[in-house]
């Protein structure tokens, strides 16, 4: 008797292995196969560093993914990017380049069935450094002006692509709101680049200093005019 339980011990070991077994591939492949849709990052990748896309690139491309339903279940796009290789990117031009699916990289058991757009169009252009001239911008209410304005220091380097820079000759500063006190003035401004268009001031530790003098306007001859009748009637009373 011992000797026939010994026997069955590794027969019920054997049985309990295959139903185990089957249990999971049912789990995993039960439900059979399918696709999902979901919009996942384009990711720009090896772009040299003297080298610039100038042109508007999606944030986001559609994939279609198919595979094990058990797999798309759990699958986020946050977790997936279409790679974008720009290693070879060394001179100006428009080029295409297309989103191949075998780049993105999936979970075991998933594939890239299509991705939409397939092919994006790159504007690339060359980094280059140009000095312009720096202009103080101001924002005051009607009846003042500023006179005797400069500007520390004059000029300003900016820094961005070759086919924005060659047709900037100055960049103004931010809106000066100055305190409606006549006077002399000094104070420290940033400038303001172009937005959006990938230009940056170099690092410039001092910053820019604008003096001036706050002047009120004179009054016209009618304003002058009422002024002098108020100032008649007030003494009259």
């Amino acid at each position: 008797m011992d000797k026939m339980l010994s026997m069955l011990k590794p027969l019920a070991l054997y049985v309990w292995a295959v139903l185990i077994a089957v249990v999971l591939w049912v789990q995993v492949h039960g439900e059979g196969e399918g696709s999902l849709s979901l919009e996942v990052a384009l990711q720009v990748q090896g772009l040299p560093a003297d080298m610039v896309i100038v042109n508007n690139l999606p944030n986001q491309v559609r994939l279609t993914v198919k595979g094990l339903q058990a797999r798309l279940k759990v699958l986020q796009a946050s977790d997936i990017f279409v790679p974008l290789n720009a290693r070879d990117l060394s001179k100006p031009g428009v080029i295409e380049r297309p989103l191949n699916p075998e780049d993105v990289r999936l979970p075991a058991g998933l594939v890239v069935e299509s991705i939409q757009p397939d092919l994006v169009q790159l504007q690339v252009d060359r980094i280059v450094t140009r000095t312009v001239a720096v202009h103080p911008q101001f924002d005051l209410p009607q009846g003042w002006h500023v006179e005797a304005v400069s500007v520390e220091p004059v000029l300003a380097r900016l820094q961005g692509p070759e086919v924005w820079l060659e047709v900037l000759n100055a960049v103004e500063t931010v809106p000066i709101r100055l305190e409606l006190k006549a006077g002399a003035f000094e104070l420290k401004v940033d400038v303001s680049t172009p937005a959006g268009k990938a230009v940056h001031l170099e690092k410039n530790k001092g910053g820019f200093v604008v003096r001036g003098v706050l002047l009120r306007d004179a009054p016209s001859h009618l304003e002058a005019g009422v002024i002098n009748d108020l100032g008649l009637q007030g003494a009259g009373q």
